[in-house]
């Protein structure tokens, strides 16, 4: 088939192949980009990109009833791409216009529009017509109409505008753009050979656009990947900046920072500390304040960086602050220092009663302010996270789209809260939290005159919401365990009590000792959901107590109580562990547990180890193991309709361990079941 279509035709099908291969390709590295919105952009257009463009090479294989067909799912994707692109751009340069929701609707009118406009063409021929023609090769010849034109001079002014805003942000960003500048313009290029297409035979009246989407993937991924980086990081305002690669070794700046720092002149390749030593003192220092003098006067200069990476490229920004008129206020306020750090203890308090911190963003949803309890919190300093974006703290993408659903409101003038709002740690753990939000002004403007215009960010207080989820999640476990279980054991009450009544037999004294059982049974579970209410909330009060009298006295009393039972202990003679008296009711739990449901006869095996950091005490019977229910229940830690225990027993042991910085873990053998409770050896 290919040798029908001709050295024209073999190559049109190479071009298009190689171009959506190469879009393919390098969606992996896309992925790689930090900024969640970029990436989204990025890999939705060369996902589209490269489809059409495969697509494209396939129709000029198919055979003739299949080519219509496959020109107009080309079409659709096509016209996908275009939608991908301007995503692209508004994230790329700092703008929100894709998280804007009145132009998502309103682009999703446009698209539903003329991508139903283009799969009925067979209907009402409209769009284009199209018939096989032999020169210069076999093919789908395709004549467009008027709505293809319409369609199309949209499509060219919406890419217009996405070239608008990136050029825009090259201009702004005072870096050497010609080489992105010349990539920018190749994915536009193809247009030309659109146009000149309807003059000339020598080219097919096709759409070339992947072909240039393809040039631009290369450049801005492989060739030019760094300086891609460098240019992004400029759209969060950051026009004094400095862009090192991975060794330290300047590969580029802004041409105003060489304003601030003349000694930067010809010093591209050549290491940070040796071209500019006092910005790396700066970094080194306290303060970070960098001193210059301009035009006969000292100016002050804030000195950062910030790190971002795309694929194995990695891109160190040294960014330059002027905080001149701050730092001389700052200077001139010195006497009054001990009053501001007075005033800076009293705030700090009030956030620490209220709120574990505060952080606010901008409207590019970017941190600019972090309180500094935040770092015991989340583990990230207040200096790392200002200027990265919001969703460096937010654990999936799911949480980022939730998060600006909450932030939209604040950007509209409204305050917002929202409970059990999930984090991400630095060292990746998942925080649950209650936030609150306000709209921040512009402080040149009245109170009363403001509107949403003058809106400059979002300032957040946050509270840790872990100690009421777990609460609460305890109410929940009794409420339900009480409800279920209660309900049912009453219900063999009852039943039993009625045929008592009805009916005096031989079978009298059975019936009454499972009456007499079953109010045992309930007896014991509100006697631990007694004791679970007790301790739900105590805070851990930890002091340095040796357990081992602890286990003796608790062995001592089961083998009082359980007489059958064989129970041996290996501990050492002294364990001194943090914990608390409470701790007793844990262990009491544990072993009669394992002498009530042992076997025939019970024998429970008692062994503490002792480790730099922990205390093990293992308990092992011989019984038939922990029910899959009762494991369920603990290991989920949570209870459901479908899935609850039949007594509290473990619940106890749990909750009481957890809230002495333990943890429990159960295993289950054929030989029998062991309970293991690690606590924290004392220092």
């Amino acid at each position: 088939m290919l040798h029908n279509l001709g050295i024209v035709g073999q190559l049109y099908i190479g071009v298009f192949a190689l171009s959506g291969i190469v879009c393919f390709a390098a969606i992996g590295r896309a992925r790689k980009f930090q900024d969640p919105d970029v990436r989204r952009g990025l890999v939705g257009l060369l996902a589209t990109s490269g489809g059409w463009a495969l697509l494209r090479a396939v129709g000029f294989l198919l055979p003739d009833p299949f080519r219509v067909p496959a020109y107009i799912v080309g079409l659709a994707i096509g016209f996908t791409t275009v939608w991908a692109w301007l995503y692209f751009c508004s994230a790329y340069s700092g703008r929100i216009y894709h998280r804007n929701t009145s132009l998502r609707r309103a682009s999703a009118a446009i698209f539903l529009t003329v991508l139903g406009i283009k799969v009925t063409n067979p209907i009402h021929g409209a769009y284009f017509t199209a018939r096989e023609v032999s020169t210069p090769f076999v093919h789908l010849a395709v004549e467009h109409n008027v709505l293809h034109w319409t369609a199309t001079g949209l499509s060219y002014v919406l890419s217009a505008v996405g070239l608008f805003m990136i050029f825009q942000l090259f201009f702004e960003s005072e870096y050497d753009t010609r080489p992105l500048s010349v990539l920018s313009v190749l994915i536009g290029l193809p247009v030309v050979l659109d146009i000149v297409a309807q003059f000339t035979p020598l080219l097919i009246n096709i759409i070339y656009a992947p072909i240039g989407v393809a040039v631009f993937a290369i450049g801005v991924l492989f060739v030019f990947e760094r300086r891609f980086l460098a240019v992004q990081r400029a759209s969060f305002g950051d026009d004094l900046s400095i862009y090192l690669d991975e060794r330290g070794c300047i590969r580029d700046y802004s041409a105003t920072v060489r304003e601030v720092l003349p000694e930067l002149d010809d010093s591209t390749g050549d290491r940070l500390s040796e071209a500019v030593p006092s910005v790396v003192e700066a970094l080194e220092s306290d303060t970070q304040i960098l001193e210059r003098e301009q035009s006969g006067e000292q100016r002050y200069y804030f000195v950062s960086t910030s790190t971002t990476m795309l694929g194995d490229a990695g891109a160190q920004v040294v960014l330059l602050s002027d905080v001149t008129r701050t730092e001389r206020q700052r200077r001139q306020l010195a006497d009054r220092e001990a009053e501001i750090n007075d005033q800076n203890e009293l705030y700090r308090g009030v956030i620490d009663v209220s709120f574990g911190f505060v952080f606010r963003i901008d409207k590019q949803g970017r941190f600019t302010f972090a309180s500094p309890s935040v770092e015991e919190f989340l583990g990230y300093s207040p200096a790392e996270l200002e200027g990265q974006p919001v969703s460096v703290t937010l654990p999936n993408e799911a949480t980022v789209d939730r998060a600006w659903k909450e932030i939209e409101p604040i950007f509209n003038g409204e305050r917002n809260m929202v409970r059990d709002f999930p984090l991400e740690t630095k060292a990746g753990a998942t925080v649950f939290t209650d936030v609150r939000g306000a709209p921040i002004y512009k402080g040149s403007v009245p109170a009363d005159k403001r509107t949403t215009e003058d809106i400059v960010g979002v300032q957040f207080m946050v509270r840790d919401a872990t100690k009421r989820r777990e609460r609460e999640g305890l109410i929940s476990v009794i409420n339900r365990v009480l409800r279920h279980n209660m309900r049912n054991k009453m219900g063999i009450i009852t039943g039993y009590a009625e045929m008592l009544e009805a009916r005096l037999s031989g079978e009298d004294a059975e019936k009454a000792t499972k009456i007499k059982n079953t109010a045992d049974q309930l007896l014991d579970l509100t006697e631990s959901a007694q004791r679970l209410e007790e301790y739900r909330e105590l805070s851990p009060e930890l002091e340095p107590v040796d357990i081992v009298p602890m286990l003796e006295d608790t062995v001592s009393e089961l083998q009082m109580q359980y007489p059958e039972a064989s129970v041996g202990i290996d501990t050492p003679d002294t364990v001194v562990v943090n914990t608390h008296e409470r701790l007793k009711t844990a262990l009491w739990e544990v072993v009669e547990n394992a002498a009530k449901h042992g076997g025939d006869p019970p024998v429970v095996e008692i062994d503490v180890t002792v480790t730099e950091t922990w205390v093990t005490i293992a308990v092992v019977d011989n019984g038939p193991g922990l029910p899959e229910i009762e494991r369920e229940v603990l290991q989920s830690n949570v209870e459901t309709p479908l899935i609850h225990g039949e007594g509290l027993g473990l619940w106890l042991i749990h909750w009481i361990v957890t809230s002495l910085d333990g943890e429990l873990e159960t295993t289950v053998r054929d030989e029998g079941t062991t309970v293991t409770i690690r606590l924290p050896k004392a220092s």
